[in-house]
């Protein structure tokens, strides 16, 4: 298949829905005009496509003008990886247009970059998605994005002491992979002694936040960490997938559960 290495010309709908906050949103030209976030989990294969079609009427793009699909590929919740894989290989097979995927690790670890210079939206969809979380939220600026580069590892969380990880060196320009995807424990991410001054962020780091600190490490709490669609346009490769052949990125081999 032709690699293309840059974002098709015109519309493109972003799908991600691996974690507790599912989101969809239209893009042009890598550039997100409009989302939509989904802030219950069971409602994230129902509400779905509506959202999808939100998006398109609030931008004025109809189906024909759509040029292309990008799914968040996981790793993340079983179910919510299946749903968004299901939605964008039907979407993208429907159109007859390219699909594109993105692994959901490297776009949490650029979700605020990605988002913007007003993370508002963000943040609110997150505490609704997650009622009690503690947000990092200081006179409307939450910290955490960087021009100057900043070693991430993220971390979801998969129960019973395992997680799901990467770790990204990310700059303004986007995140560079340090380590890449896998499932495992808790323990044997931190036995693999990350650089010093790596931090740690996703659900399965404030899940583990204790441990991670014991080991010498900082946590920061969602929104960053947080896997959107506007991560998930802006980590792109731009690569076309196999729409018949394409499976996400499950990551471990034990059972979800």
């Amino acid at each position: 298949m032709r690699v293309t290495r840059r974002a098709p010309g015109g519309p493109v709908v972003a799908i991600e829905t691996s974690g507790r906050l599912g989101s969809v949103a239209v893009a042009m030209g890598g550039t997100v005009a409009a989302r939509r976030f989904l802030t219950e989990r069971a409602g994230h294969a129902s509400g779905l496509v509506p959202a999808v079609q939100e998006v398109l009427e609030e931008t004025g793009t109809g189906l024909a003008q759509v040029a292309g699909v990008v799914a968040g590929a996981g790793p993340g919740s079983f179910t919510g990886v299946r749903i968004a894989a299901a939605a964008a290989k039907g979407l993208a097979a429907g159109l007859g247009v390219p699909l594109y995927a993105t692994s959901s690790l490297r776009a949490a670890s650029f979700a605020m970059e990605a988002f913007g210079d007003d993370p508002r939206g963000l943040v609110d969809a997150v505490v609704e998605a997650e009622p009690g979380t503690d947000p990092d939220w200081d006179d409307g600026v939450v910290a955490g994005t960087s021009d100057e580069g900043e070693v991430r590892y993220v971390l979801f969380d998969a129960r019973n002491g395992r997680v799901y990880g990467a770790c990204y060196d990310v700059g303004a320009t986007g995140p560079a992979e340090v380590t890449a995807p896998h499932g495992g424990t808790i323990l044997e991410v931190l036995n693999g002694r990350p650089a010093e001054g790596t931090l740690f962020v996703g659900d399965g780091a404030v899940a583990h936040a204790a441990l991670i600190h014991a080991a010498g490490y900082e946590t920061r709490p969602p929104p960053a960490g947080v896997a959107i669609a506007d991560a998930v346009v802006k980590c792109c490769r731009w690569e076309p997938v196999d729409v018949a052949h394409w499976q996400p990125e499950y990551t471990r081999e034990w059972r979800p559960g």
